[in-house]
């Protein structure tokens, strides 16, 4: 009968292969390759393949993936090698041959389960292990549900490891570069244990890694160490002890390396960006196209009301009196580009995903895949979560005045819009794209009330049908009736350096008939992103009398000196102008919202500089205090040209 089939070596040709895969710059050593695309192998026979006539028959591949592979649940499947391959399934295609090798063309599914894969070949009763490869989601595949026509849209989405992220507030839109890093060699091994940490603990396993909406949800239940024994902590509003401040971290590496080395315990600290940024790194590694989106004025925790309230005190303080929901300044989730074979077709397309918590009355406190286009429709009940991303920006913000014997009086003239300039990175530029006719129709509208008329009668249906239960959403309260006597607004910059005193100009009309007598307080109080105060820092109060369609403007200066300790972490100011009709006891209000920005760091690199050769760079930044900087540091990372990060004291 002969010697039994030996295999000398198996090339996986990981060059070819990992070019033809775009996934050259994961790795040149190991083969890592996308699903619905074939990848050529060659495997060396310890002697001349004639040896083995009788067992050529019976001759096939295996591909398997997970702890316990399994025909049945489609971890483990079993194919022969033919001279022609299925481009629909696994297939072998025998495309060369030689005395003592052959070529083969290995073809896998566009629906494949992503994940470690073993690759054996089977002879007569024996199995040879080929080698391992690594299968990822193919957005270059018109049959993957991730597939991405636009090429310059794949570079930017999948490919690009440099990004930028969108902060500050609506009239002053900040960036802050980020590295995704998604293509350094050990990322793609932490994301592949990430995924089986959280299918541990949400008692799945390998089988649904097809469907890239169940990877997006295992993903983002993991970011946030609220669901399970997630990858990042979110930090509280004051505290980062023993622990790293949100606003220090450069990139997702540093984060993902932290957890993986501490055996998967939650890294201190993170906050929405934090969480976007990683959740980007992570999804991009699989194949996923995704971007970082941020909305500015977003409504948070509104569990899926279209109202959310502000409350002040007589003084135009800031309260906490509704620790829940809150209007932000900014909120930031991602964008995961799939087909949703899940829902009606117009359905597919970006989807929100966003790991930061939410309190929900049911379900894990991360929210989405949501169809962007069903949150700008209104189709509230698709999945995921669309309800809470429409609440978000489309709750109206009502502010409230409480008195001192705890009463509450409504601040005319103050109702707050949410879901402003919701941005993102352009493709192929570091240019700020406003994408929020993707989400919402404009203001005023036809289509925008349509779309408000469509959700107000789920509302009343939700009612009619479960009095007793409680409703998906809230009605938004009738519009107040303002008497319009008087008129306040204010004017201030945009942004500031630290160190300046914050110029503000406040006009104030009187549109009445008649005389009024007013009181006028105006503060400052800092802020922490998330409509949390911190401290009241200022203060000042005038009185006036306005004859009839008579105007007063005021300039008043609030000093560097007032919020210098106090500045918080966010680096935001609110100003607020309360108005006192002293007659007629009606209370207007007026607010602003200021990002104090410390001076930007400068980095010179010489003309000329030769690859593989050592060059020096100078950083360099301008004290605009009055008084020195002590103990500082820089933290330097720049990916191909330092390794990882270095602090400089």
């Amino acid at each position: 009968m002969g010697q039994g089939l030996g295999i000398k070596k198996c090339d996986f040709k990981v060059t070819v292969n990992n070019n033809n895969h775009h996934t050259e710059e994961i790795s040149t050593e190991r083969l890592i390759v996308r699903r619905g695309q074939p990848f050529t192998i060659t495997v060396c026979f310890s002697a001349p393949i004639h040896n083995y006539l009788w067992q050529l028959k019976r001759i096939l591949l295996i591909a398997q993936t997970g702890s316990h592979p399994s025909k049945a649940d489609g971890t483990q499947t079993e194919f022969l090698i033919s001279s022609l391959g299925d481009q629909k399934q696994w297939s072998a295609a025998l495309e060369e041959q030689d005395p003592c090798f052959w070529t083969i063309s290995v073809n896998t599914p566009a629906n494949a389960p992503i994940g470690q894969y073993a690759l054996l070949l089977h002879a007569s009763k024996s199995d040879h292990l080929l080698g391992n490869f690594t299968l990822l989601f193919n957005p270059w595949c018109q049959d993957d549900e991730v597939f991405l026509a636009n090429e310059a849209q794949r570079q930017e989405y999948v490919l690009n490891q440099d990004g930028v992220i969108y902060w500050g507030t609506e009239n002053a839109v900040l960036a802050q570069p980020w590295d995704f890093s998604q293509f350094e060699e050990d990322i793609v091994d932490i994301c592949f244990t990430l995924l089986d940490v959280g299918e541990r603990h949400r008692d799945k396993d390998h089988t649904q890694r097809k469907n890239p909406v169940y990877i997006c949800r295992i993903v983002a239940a993991m970011l946030n160490c609220d669901e399970f024994r997630g990858i990042l902590t979110e930090c509280g509003t004051r505290q980062y002890f023993n622990g790293t401040p949100p606003s220090k971290w450069l990139g997702s590496g540093p984060i993902l390396r932290q957890w993986i080395a501490s055996q998967c315990k939650p890294v201190r600290y993170g906050q929405c960006w934090v969480f976007a940024a990683v959740m980007c790194s992570v999804l991009r590694c699989l194949g996923i196209p995704t971007r970082v989106v941020t909305g500015f004025t977003w409504a948070h925790n509104t569990n899926s009301s279209l109202s959310v309230d502000e409350y002040y005190d007589e003084d135009g303080t800031l309260l906490t009196q509704d620790k829940n929901a809150r209007v932000w300044t900014f909120h930031v989730w991602n964008e995961c580009w799939m087909a949703r074979a899940d829902l009606l077709p117009e359905y597919s397309g970006w989807q929100a995903l966003d790991a930061t918590c939410q309190n929900k009355s049911k379900g894990p406190s991360f929210c989405g895949p949501a169809p962007v286009q069903a949150i700008k429709e209104g189709d509230t009940e698709a999945d995921y979560d669309v309800c809470y991303f429409f609440a978000a920006i489309n709750a109206k913000c009502q502010v409230w005045i409480q008195k001192t014997d705890h009463t509450l009086k409504p601040a005319l003239g103050s109702t707050k819009y949410t879901g402003n300039n919701i941005s993102t990175k352009s493709v192929d530029s570091e240019r700020c794209e406003d994408i929020t006719h993707n989400y919402k129709y404009p203001e005023g509208s036809f289509q925008e009330k349509v779309v408000l008329d469509k959700a107000y009668t789920k509302i009343k249906k939700l009612e009619a049908t479960s009095s007793s239960s409680k409703t998906q959403f809230s009605f938004i309260p009738t519009a107040l009736e303002e008497p319009v006597n008087l008129f306040i607004h204010l004017q201030l910059k945009n942004f500031l350096l630290r160190g300046q005193d914050v110029p503000l100009s406040i006009e104030v009309f009187n549109h009445s008939g008649g005389e009024k007598a007013t009181h006028l307080l105006v503060g400052a109080q800092s802020l922490h992103y998330n409509g949390v105060p911190v401290t009241q820092l200022w203060k000042e109060e005038f009185h006036f009398t306005l004859r009839s369609n008579e105007a007063n403007t005021l300039q008043v200066f609030v000093p560097y000196s007032q919020y210098r300790e106090e500045l918080g972490q966010d680096h935001l100011l609110r100003l607020t102008a309360i108005l006192k009709d002293e007659d007629s006891f009606y209370i207007y209000l007026a607010q602003e919202e200021i990002i104090i920005c410390d001076p930007p760091l400068t980095i010179e690199f010489p003309e000329n500089m030769v690859q593989y050769q050592p060059s020096m760079a100078k950083i360099g930044l301008l004290n605009p205090l009055t008084e020195p900087l002590e103990k500082c540091v820089i933290v330097v990372a720049g990916r191909g040209l330092i390794y990882r990060q270095r602090k400089y004291k």
